[in-house]
């Protein structure tokens, strides 16, 4: 089975200067745990997660910085790019399913974004793999 017979096509992506605040609603709104992030051209630069998140907020907390710090004076922990993981594996449409699941377990992640040219067309997870086994989806 290939990556494009399972992937998710309409992925939520979130850009850099997304404050951890927003980024939360829009996680929750589309009952999401993570997302690529992007930049102003769409190309993917990262990837955010709620452990990410979590780690975030544990942090501001240890340093008594509000997590509605004004743009301006930007905190590393207050913003999407300063959380987010910069190394991001990902996989392409065509790719086979049972390798992408391999490589998620050996890495030790729950999403993949699937990309074309630089950009997310798509997003393989965790959630995927539970179909597969449900009996939803069938591993051909």
């Amino acid at each position: 089975m290939k990556v494009n017979e399972l992937m998710t096509r309409d992925v939520l992506t979130v850009p850099a200067d997304m404050s951890i605040r927003k980024l939360v609603k829009v996680l929750e709104q589309n009952r999401i745990t993570g997302a690529p992030v992007v930049d102003g051209d769409g190309k993917l630069i990262g990837i955010v997660s709620g452990r990410d998140i979590v780690k975030a907020i544990d942090q501001l907390i240890r340093v008594h910085i509000s997590i509605d710090e004004q743009q301006e004076d930007r905190g590393k922990y207050n913003w999407v790019e300063g959380i987010m993981s910069a190394k991001v594996f990902t996989c392409s449409a065509d790719d086979d399913v049972r390798e992408v699941f391999s490589t998620m377990v050996e890495k030790k992640i729950h999403r993949m974004p699937v990309v074309e040219s630089g950009k997310p067309v798509g997003i393989i997870s965790s959630q995927d793999a539970c179909k597969l086994v449900s009996g939803l989806k069938e591993l051909k």
